[in-house]
């Protein structure tokens, strides 16, 4: 398949290595910073590829803490003037007001901030940092005064896998706009902690149990594309264009000193920035070919959901040595069956009014499709034939929570 089919539209960008705190479920190892991180004059390079590549990509800027680099603020500007949707990852610990409204001025979006637990003793302990979750929740609440979206970025273990409940009312109370939910990838540190089987799929039951009548935020779950067989075998309908592991497809990672992967998750370089362009290892990279071809390995092979699902291809890796091996966190047994199609219903039975198309110009296009299922679906369980813009208008203020971005 032609690399232009598979353009980036997330990339993750680890700024750095170095971080303030020094948590056990860290896939980067971060704490100190490494030599060799790119400046902030390589930094505009990659900026300007990227833009060339999709000037409307998401870009997430992390690390480590990305709140350690003192160029932060010309870096989302950076990438705030070529187009992107820059967003901002963070422990939340270094991010108070007055630096809020600096990010905010330089173009920033939105910012994701990790919370372990709801209980801020068992925050801070994990965290191994006395006032960590304060200042977390602190950094949340100055940016919604400032109308910085935000989100809480939960890593799920089995020391937490049941707070589901409890995070939620949480992002509820903070006018959180999503709750995203990661299921731990064993890489860096996070070799240290682990999250059962039987605690996975407990956790993805409840998830699409509680997705279904959430209207407050959104539940999203990340790095755990098993939701979307579990979200079709319990009826809801996945737009045609559903895929979970999107690692290589339209998704990838820079990290601090320029190497290219194909997820945060996957240490194995595809090149690196400083001496080949990343257009060309997007494009010619034989590993991210081998993942967009789709030729997986054991259960992921055999499985019926193969193309909406696919697996992680990181725990894979982690696992076995091999990203395109099966996923050993899933347990489905494959029934045999032929591979599920998902084929777009959107043009039998709805219709849009112009405005109401013109709406959809501003959704990044990496979850149009996605948008569009869910503003169709909320139509047939209304009765309305004709979507308009007042419509989309209701649904995007009040019902994006069924919305399940790439997991």
């Amino acid at each position: 398949m032609a690399a232009l089919e598979h353009k980036p539209y997330i990339v993750s960008w680890n700024l750095t290595h170095g971080c303030n705190l020094s948590c056990p479920h860290c896939y980067m190892d971060a704490g100190c910073r490494s030599a060799g991180e790119l400046t902030t004059a390589e930094a505009k390079e990659v900026v300007n590829s990227l833009a060339l590549m999709n000037p409307a990509m998401m870009i997430v800027l992390t690390g480590g803490e990305p709140l350690l680099r003192n160029d932060l603020c010309d870096i989302v500007g950076l990438c705030s003037d070529a187009g992107f949707i820059t967003v901002l990852g963070t422990n939340g610990t270094l991010l108070n007001r007055e630096k809020l409204v600096q990010l905010q001025r330089a173009g920033l979006k939105g910012i994701g901030v990790s919370i372990d637990s709801t209980k801020p003793e068992s925050h801070n302990a994990f965290r191994n940092f006395k006032g960590a979750w304060e200042l977390s929740i602190e950094c949340l609440k100055a940016a919604k005064e400032l109308s910085i979206e935000t989100q809480l970025d939960v890593t799920l273990t089995d020391d937490n896998y049941t707070e589901i409940g409890d995070f939620t009312e949480l992002a509820v109370s903070l006018g959180a706009r999503a709750l995203n939910f990661f299921f731990l990838v064993c890489t860096g540190r996070a070799m240290r902690t682990f999250i059962s089987v039987q605690n996975y799929d407990a956790a993805i039951q409840e998830l699409v149990k509680r997705s279904k009548t959430e209207t407050r935020t959104m539940l999203r779950a990340r790095c755990a594309p098993h939701i979307y067989r579990v979200l079709h075998d319990s009826g809801v309908r996945l737009p045609e264009g559903t895929r979970g592991c999107l690692a290589g497809r339209s998704y990838m990672r820079i990290d601090p000193v320029g190497n290219v992967t194909p997820c945060p998750y996957m240490e194995e370089s595809v090149g690196n920035v400083k001496n080949t362009s990343i257009e060309k290892l997007w494009a010619d990279s034989q590993k991210l070919q081998t993942l967009r071809d789709g030729e997986y390995g054991g259960r992921c092979g055999r499985c019926e959901f193969t193309e909406i699902c696919g697996g992680c291809r990181a725990r894979a890796k982690a696992e076995h040595g091999d990203f395109m091996a099966e996923d050993p966190l899933c347990h489905y047994v494959p029934q045999g069956k032929g591979k599920l199609t998902l084929t777009d219903e959107s043009q039998s039975d709805i219709q849009w009014e112009s405005a109401a198309k013109q709406r959809l110009n501003r959704v990044p296009a990496f979850i149009k499709k996605m948008v569009i299922g869910v503003i169709e679906k909320k139509a047939r369980e209304k009765g309305v034939n004709i979507i308009t813009e007042a419509f989309v208008e209701e649904i995007k203020s009040r019902d994006f929570s069924k919305m399940h971005r790439p997991g």
